[in-house]
C-alpha cells in the first residue's frame, strides 16, 4: 500500500517535532503562514494552505486553539472527499464540534485529537486520544507511522474534554506549587517546604485523594477559616494569593453544595 499523503498545518514547537518524525515516512507538506516556503530534510514547507491539503489523504492540524477554526475554514475548499482531518489543537469540546460541522459537509472525516503529554519529551510517540467516528481509522494509520494514538470513539469534542479536565488538575497544581513555593521562599522556609511538597506528592495514592474530597466535606468551615488565615499570611509576605483565595472560595462553596461523588 502506498504511503498516505500527509499535510501538516502548523510549524510551531509541536509541528516541528511531528514533521521531523514523519519526514521520510510519508509524502509530507507543511504549511504555516509564519514560515516562508522551502525544502527541508524529508518534507516541504509550502506557501499556501491549498498547496498542503489539496492532495492530502490525512491532514494533521497542530495550530493554536485560537487558529483551529480558521485553519479548517481555509482548508475546506481544497479537501478531498474522505480525507482524514485530525485536529490536535487544544480547544474546548464545542470548538471541536463546530470544526466537524464545518468540514463534514464537504466529505472530510474529522477526528478530535488530544495530546496528553509534552511532545518535545516523547516526540512522535507522545500519547494522543482520538474521538470521532473515524478515530479508529486515524489511530491505525498514525500507529503505522510511529504515532501513539488511542481511539475512544464518541464524537469530536470527547477527546478534548478529557484533555481539558486533565489541564484543570495539572495546571491548577502547577499554579498552586508556584504560589506556595514563592510564599515559602519569602518566609525563609523554601528548603523545608520543597522537601515537604515532594514528600506529599510522591506519597499520594487513591486513599490520599479520597481524603482530599471527604475531608473538605467534613471540615469545610474550619478549612475556610484556615485558608483565610493563609491568605492573610501571603498578604503580609507581599506574595500574590490568587490560588489561595480561589481555594478559600471553593471550600466555602463546598460547605453549601457538598463534594463531588467519588466513583465506585
Amino acid at each position: 500500500m502506498d504511503a498516505p499523503r500527509v499535510a501538516l498545518l502548523g510549524y510551531g514547537e509541536v509541528g516541528r517535532v511531528l514533521a521531523v518524525g514523519l519526514a521520510g515516512k510519508v509524502p509530507l507538506r507543511v504549511y504555516d503562514p509564519a514560515y516562508p516556503p522551502g525544502d527541508a530534510e524529508g518534507f516541504a514547507l509550502v506557501a499556501r494552505n491549498a498547496d498542503a491539503v489539496r492532495e492530502a489523504d490525512v491532514v494533521i492540524a497542530v495550530t493554536t486553539g485560537a487558529d483551529s477554526r480558521s485553519a479548517g475554514a481555509e482548508s475546506r475548499p481544497h479537501l478531498r472527499r474522505g480525507v482524514l482531518y485530525a485536529d490536535l489543537s487544544t480547544g474546548a469540546p464545542g470548538d471541536k464540534r463546530q470544526l466537524a460541522e464545518l468540514l463534514e459537509p464537504v466529505g472530510a472525516a474529522v477526528v478530535d485529537g488530544a495530546i496528553m503529554a509534552p511532545v518535545p519529551l516523547r516526540g512522535l510517540a507522545t500519547p494522543i486520544l482520538a474521538s470521532g467516528p473515524e478515530a479508529e481509522r486515524f489511530a491505525a494509520l498514525a500507529g503505522g507511522l510511529g504515532m501513539s494514538v488511542t481511539p475512544i470513539g464518541g464524537v469530536p469534542g470527547d477527546a478534548a474534554a478529557r484533555k481539558l479536565l486533565r489541564s484543570v488538575l495539572v495546571k491548577g497544581l502547577s499554579a498552586l506549587v508556584i504560589e506556595a513555593q514563592r510564599a515559602a521562599g519569602e518566609a525563609g522556609l523554601g528548603e523545608w517546604f520543597w522537601g515537604h511538597l515532594v514528600e506529599t506528592v510522591t506519597s499520594a495514592d487513591e486513599e490520599f485523594v479520597v481524603r482530599l474530597l471527604q475531608g473538605a466535606g467534613q471540615h469545610g468551615v474550619r478549612r475556610v477559616h484556615e485558608m483565610e488565615a493563609a491568605t492573610r499570611m501571603l498578604e503580609s509576605l507581599g506574595v500574590p494569593h490568587t490560588m489561595t483565595s480561589a481555594t478559600t472560595a471553593t471550600l466555602d462553596e463546598v460547605t453549601r453544595t457538598g463534594v463531588p461523588t467519588i466513583p465506585s
